[in-house]
């Protein structure tokens, strides 16, 4: 980012002064912030903004100064912190400033209202939305950090750049989405969740003979009841049944993800033709200028990164799936068969998933 000018080394040794308007608590704390200052304006010289963030960011945990605010305002900017910046020049602004303050920390504010007006525009928007949670509690991260509630199904700012956001349902694998926001871009991000897998059946349930279980909670027959043989059985047998759910989901998930991976693919396509994008040169001309070749690479991405997850969740559930079923068909054929033959099968609902059976 380019900035109107810099705050070059020599002017280190003003960034402090000796004056009633600087809390400091002692000498030795005026000494050390203006030693901390000077080494953080180096750093902001030679282009190591974070560590010029971290030198002055303590000068100014020992003595406030609106000039160390800015440098470190400067140094988030360089970095590409557009949000931190803002909220930096933001402090620096808010500061009701004596007629008697040093020159410096005068020329400090004008400073942060020129560069924030520069920072503005190119800060990004987000919304992350999440499509089906009905009201379940969901883990979100962007970048790693936890997103809070209320910031979810809103538009917030975010920097421009690369980002991941990470959503993470109960009893689900967590899903991932990338996104790339250019300078001042407005985006939303729509993530569709699949229904939760159904509980393993309890241990300690009984069954009446013949009936369903999965969705509907109950448990198959034993004729020994209350042995450990029978627990041991019905401990397998859930974990098959678990493991067989969670694949049929991850299938669904897979499947709504490669869909939404083409769709999006053929956005891109389509604004690609439109703009005359595919010839070389260009035959849109102007038509197909930095602005629509972003919007395509942003799209290509995007359908990238719904293929990658889609197939990825497809694996993993098909996986899942046969070691359940398998699971399942094992303990079945090495129990005690009643009178009748065993059967068992996997079914999805509008309100769920799970596996049916007989004994």
């Amino acid at each position: 980012m380019l900035l109107r000018r810099s705050i070059p080394f020599a002017a280190a040794l003003f960034l402090l002064l000796p004056t009633g308007e600087v809390r400091a608590q002692s000498d030795q704390d005026r000494a050390a912030a203006r030693s901390l200052a000077t080494q953080g304006a180096e750093a902001f010289t030679s282009g190591r903004f974070d560590e010029a963030i971290d030198l002055l960011g303590r000068a100014e945990a020992l003595v406030h100064a609106p000039t160390h605010l800015l440098l470190i305002a400067r140094a988030q900017a360089r970095l590409g912190r557009l949000v931190a910046a803002k909220e930096t020049y933001l402090k620096i602004l808010r500061e009701e400033l004596p007629p008697t303050a040093p020159a410096p920390f005068k020329r400090a504010q004008q400073d942060a209202r020129e560069e924030l007006a520069a920072v503005e525009p190119k800060i990004a928007s987000l919304r992350i939305a999440l499509e089906g949670a009905a009201g379940r509690k969901i883990g979100v991260k962007l970048d790693g950090q936890p997103v809070a509630d209320a910031l979810l199904g809103v538009h917030r700012p975010i920097d421009p750049g690369n980002h991941v956001v990470v959503v993470s349902p109960p009893g689900l694998a967590p899903i991932e989405q990338a996104i790339t926001l250019a300078d001042g871009e407005r985006k939303e991000m729509k993530i569709p969740i699949p229904e939760s897998p159904v509980p393993a059946p309890s241990p300690e349930g009984a069954g009446a003979g013949q009936g369903a279980w999965g969705g509907d909670g109950g448990v198959p027959p034993d004729p020994t009841p209350g042995t450990p043989e029978r627990k041991t059985n019905l401990l397998v047998l859930g974990g098959g049944i678990a493991a067989a759910a969670l694949g049929v989901g991850g299938v669904v998930v897979g499947s709504v993800f490669l869909a939404k991976g083409g769709a999006t693919q053929r956005d891109a396509n389509d604004l690609s033709a439109r703009h005359g994008c595919e010839s070389q040169p260009p035959a849109g001309g102007l038509e197909c200028g930095p602005p629509i070749q972003r919007q395509i690479e942003a799209l290509d991405a995007d359908a990238a990164s719904q293929r990658t997850t889609g197939v990825i969740n497809l694996i993993t559930g098909g996986v899942l799936l046969a070691g359940g079923a398998t699971l399942i068909v094992l303990e079945l054929t090495s129990r005690p068969q009643p009178s009748s033959s065993a059967w068992i099968a996997p079914y999805v609902t509008p309100t769920g998933l799970g596996v049916r059976g007989a004994f």
